[in-house]
């Protein structure tokens, strides 16, 4: 063993320098620092029309991701929208109208700036003695040949804790990817390459990361794990390790086709799981969003569930039994969300970004991972938009029949099957 040691010590040395080495490097770009404090506790509580917006855009995301499904898919709502808020933040006009009505933003019932900062230092988690960290990082890149908007510069870093890098752009990519896997403690070990092709004709970057890493609050045995099948969704069935535990006085709420319940993580995160009944058709309730909003929605304590709520809730007992797993997702947003309707913030010459110097949206991308074990979970997720400049939009070529024209309709091979002309109309 140790022979072993000897021989692993000098890697995680130089690991470790290259590492700081990467930060160092990055430093010169920085342009301020902002503080955010962690284990905190704000006596300001969140806006419920807030939460109630991500939890809205949450669903969106999910149930559009279910029309082009993937295996085992895994995003943070919180990363996705939180950067694009920043964006949000950057422009006017119809593209500031689609990114709220991406995000749910109704300005009448919460200052969503506030919100944000209120949420990002009750999300700020350090705690060594359990286990258990929380943070979400925000940073903005600006080209060396592209201006500042100080008023932006400065909403970013106050409200979004955003650190400010700026540099010859387009070749950051290894600095792009040190900075994800510094926040994320290397959990998606993401590379330069993977950033270089996005970033080539970048002016400014948006970034978020989150990561989470939490213990049990009831801890699963490992002396209780079994390996059994898992029903698929094809029909088909595979070996999986099974965790189980047995909690008291926990909450199923059972609604139609459905059950709701969930395990505590510290600092009150809650692991929260919807599980279709055997003979339900697990698509189309994995899908429904009523029972996804119950997933988001519902207190599940022991005060119960509101009366107005349509389904049972019951209290006792209850034997957890839960698959390890390991899972991880990559997004397009920008094919993502045009095919929710957005469009203008894509579309060069179209889309306002003032204080993106009146760039575009060219693209936006998502990761995320995430595995559960007897210990607890971990999982880490980041978000990147990528603006570019923004050509001015072509003068259409105008081609109005207005005035006497020959026609014909004609095979793929070019057989003409009519032909003629329009010279006159009678008056009508």
């Amino acid at each position: 063993m140790k022979k072993i040691m000897m021989a692993i010590a000098p890697l995680l040395i130089l690991t470790s320098c290259a590492n700081q080495a990467s930060l160092a490097k990055l430093n010169k770009y920085a342009l301020n620092k902002p503080n955010k404090a962690f284990n905190t506790v704000q006596t300001k509580e969140l806006n419920k029309s807030y939460i109630d917006s991500l939890k809205e855009f949450s669903i969106d995301f999910l149930q559009q991701e279910s029309k082009n499904p993937t295996e085992n898919p895994v995003f943070s709502p919180m990363s996705i929208a939180t950067c694009f808020s920043m964006a949000y933040d950057a422009a006017d006009g119809e593209t500031k109208k689609e990114l709220g009505e991406l995000l749910h933003y109704d300005e009448e019932s919460f200052n969503h700036l506030d919100e944000i900062k209120n949420a990002l230092l009750r999300s700020a988690i350090n705690d060594a003695k359990k286990n258990t960290y929380l943070n979400v990082s925000q940073s903005f890149w600006i080209d060396d040949n592209s201006p500042i908007d100080e008023e932006y510069l400065k909403i970013l870093q106050d409200y979004y804790f955003a650190e400010a890098y700026q540099g010859d752009l387009p070749n950051m990519y290894n600095e792009v990817a040190d900075w994800i896997n510094d926040k994320t403690k290397h959990y998606l070990n993401v590379r330069g390459e993977d950033f270089r092709e996005m970033l080539a004709s970048a002016i400014y970057a948006l970034l978020n990361t989150v990561y989470l890493k939490s213990s049990w609050v009831n801890e699963f045995k490992e002396d209780r794990n079994y390996k059994d099948d898992f029903k698929n969704i094809d029909t088909t069935s595979s070996k999986v390790t099974y965790m189980e535990t047995k909690v008291e006085n926990s909450c199923c709420f059972t609604g139609d086709g459905y059950m709701i319940s969930s395990l505590p993580f510290e600092h009150g995160l809650e692991f929260r799981m919807l599980l279709p009944n055997d003979d339900a058709n697990y698509a189309e309730v994995l899908n429904d969003r009523t029972a996804l909003d119950n997933l988001l929605a519902l207190p599940l304590d022991k005060a119960g569930i509101p009366e107005n709520a349509s389904g049972i809730t019951n209290v006792g007992t209850v034997e957890y039994t839960i698959p390890q797993y390991k899972v991880r997702s990559k997004y397009d947003l920008v094919d993502m969300f045009r095919e929710m309707g957005i469009e203008t913030p894509f579309k060069p010459g179209y889309a306002d970004f003032p204080k993106l110097n009146g760039g575009y949206i060219s693209r936006a991308q998502h990761e995320a991972g995430f595995e559960t074990n007897n210990k607890g979970a971990e999982g880490a997720a980041y978000t990147i938009i990528v603006v570019a400049k923004s050509a001015a939009p072509e003068e259409p070529i105008y081609f109005t029949l207005d005035h006497p024209f020959a026609y014909a309709v004609t095979t793929k091979e070019g057989i003409p099957v009519f032909m003629g002309k329009v010279t006159s109309f009678a008056n009508a």
